[in-house]
C-alpha cells in the first residue's frame, strides 16, 4: 500500500464493497470546551460531523472521567472530568466504541471510573483499556459489524501509577509484548485487529525512540493498524511490516488555551476494511477553534498534507533524528531549567502537588524518556549531533 500525501490516502479508501471505521482522538468538555460541548452537542463537531455519519462505526479515545461519587486523586497533570450534561455531545458524535487506555480516566479514583462505565453502558457504547483489575483492563473489545469480526486493544504509559494490578483498577499498562501476544490470538479469532497505544511526549511533533521501537514490535504481530494519541499534536505516520503506524492523531475535541497552531490541529482516521483485511484509508485534517472543529480545506488542508509527509520523512531513515533534533531544541530553550524550576517553587507553596508532579516525572516513561536522553546527550556532548 502506498500513500498518496497530496490526498491524504493510500489503497483503496472509497471501495464500495467495504466498511468505513473512524478513528477519533482526545475527546474531553473541558476548559472552554467545557461550556461550548454543553451548549452546542452537535454543532461543536462542525463538518466533522459528516465525516463521522458517513462511517459504520466510530471509535474514539475518552479522555476524561464522570466524577460520580469519586474525588480528584493527587497528581502530576490535572484532573479532568465530564458532567452528564456532556454525555449528548458524545452521543451526537455516534462513537459506539471509547477508548479509555489514557491517563485521565481514572482521575476521579475508582469511583468516577465506575460511574463512567455505567454512563458508557447505558449509551450502549462499548470500551475497552481500564478496568477494576488488571484482567479487565488488558481485556481486548471484540465486536461485530455486518458479518466482520474485530478485534479492538489498547495500552498506555500507567501516568501517575495509575496502571492497574493483578487485583486494583488502573488502566492497560505498558507492555508491548503482552499486546504482541494478544494481537496473535485475536487475530485467530477476529477478522480484523487494531491497537490503540495512549503515549508519548506532549507537545513533540517527533515521536519518542521508545514509541517507535514499541509500535514496530507490535507491527511485527500483524495487526491492521496501529493508531496512537496523547501527544496533542499530530506526528507522521510510517507503514512498517505492510502495518500502518499513525504515531499521534493530535487532539479532538480537546481544548488548549494556546496560540500554539499544531495543538489546533488533528485528523481522524478512516479505515476501509473487509474480510480481504484493510483495503485502505483516508485522513481528515481539521483545525480547533473557540467553537468546536471545522475540516480544513484548500490551502490549509494542503499545508497540513506538506506537514504530515514532512513529519513522516525520518521514517525513511533515522526514525530518531526529529526527536534527537527535538531534545536538542528544549535543551537550548531553556526548557529543561524552566521545567525544573516550576516545580520546585511547587514545594513551598503546595508540597502534596509537588510530590505528586516528581513522582509522575521519575515513574513516567514520557518523562523519563524525555529527561534522560536529553541529559546523557548533554553530558556526552552528543546533543548537537543532529540537525537543527
Amino acid at each position: 500500500m502506498e500513500m498518496h500525501w497530496e490526498k491524504l490516502s493510500a489503497g483503496n479508501p472509497a471501495s464500495t464493497d467495504s466498511k468505513k471505521l473512524i478513528f477519533a482522538a482526545d475527546w474531553a468538555p473541558i476548559r472552554h470546551f467545557e461550556t461550548v460541548m454543553a451548549d452546542d452537542p452537535s454543532g461543536c463537531y462542525g463538518d466533522t460531523l459528516e465525516v463521522l455519519q458517513s462511517a459504520d462505526l466510530r471509535i474514539v479515545n475518552f479522555e476524561c472521567t464522570l466524577q460520580g461519587n469519586g474525588t480528584p486523586v493527587r497528581k502530576g497533570g490535572p484532573n479532568l472530568s465530564a458532567a452528564e450534561k456532556h454525555l449528548e455531545c458524545l452521543q451526537a458524535g455516534k462513537f459506539e466504541i471509547a477508548s479509555l487506555a489514557n491517563n485521565h480516566i481514572f482521575d476521579y479514583g475508582p469511583e468516577g471510573f465506575q460511574a463512567t462505565v455505567m454512563a458508557l453502558q447505558q449509551l450502549s457504547i462499548s470500551f475497552f483499556g481500564a478496568g477494576m483489575n488488571l484482567a479487565q483492563a488488558q481485556k481486548p473489545l471484540i465486536t461485530s459489524l455486518d458479518g466482520l469480526k474485530l478485534g479492538f486493544c489498547g495500552f498506555t504509559e500507567g501516568h501517575d501509577l495509575s496502571a492497574a494490578g493483578e487485583n486494583t483498577p488502573g488502566v492497560a499498562p505498558w507492555d508491548p509484548e503482552f499486546i504482541c501476544q494478544q494481537v496473535k490470538e485475536l487475530k485467530k479469532e477476529c477478522d480484523l485487529v487494531f491497537v490503540l497505544p495512549h503515549g508519548g511526549i506532549e507537545f513533540s511533533a517527533w515521536p519518542a525512540p521508545y514509541c517507535i521501537d514499541a509500535y514496530r514490535r507490535i507491527a511485527s504481530a500483524r495487526p491492521d493498524a496501529i493508531i496512537a494519541h496523547h501527544p496533542h499534536v499530530p506526528q507522521g505516520m510510517e507503514f512498517y511490516n505492510g502495518v500502518p503506524i499513525f504515531y499521534s492523531l493530535g487532539n479532538f475535541l480537546f481544548y488548549q488555551d494556546t496560540a500554539l497552531v499544531h495543538r489546533k490541529h488533528g485528523f481522524m482516521v478512516e479505515l476501509s476494511v473487509s474480510k480481504d483485511g484493510l483495503r485502505g484509508f483516508q485522513l481528515h485534517p481539521y483545525g480547533i477553534d473557540d467553537n468546536g472543529i471545522h475540516l480544513l480545506k484548500g490551502e490549509e488542508k494542503t499545508a497540513f498534507s506538506c506537514l504530515l509527509k514532512t513529519l513522516s520523512r525520518p521514517f525513511e531513515g533515522d526514525p530518531y533524528a526529529g526527536y534527537y533534533g527535538a531534545l536538542k531544541e528544549r535543551w537550548y530553550s531553556g526548557y529543561a531549567a524552566g521545567e525544573f524550576r516550576k516545580a520546585v517553587t511547587h514545594f513551598d507553596t503546595a508540597p502534596l502537588k509537588a510530590a505528586a508532579l516528581f513522582r509522575n516525572r521519575m515513574t513516567t516513561l514520557q518523562h523519563t524518556q524525555l529527561w534522560i536522553p536529553m541529559f546523557d546527550r548533554v553530558v556526552r556532548g552528543k546533543i548537537d549531533d543532529v540537525p537543527d
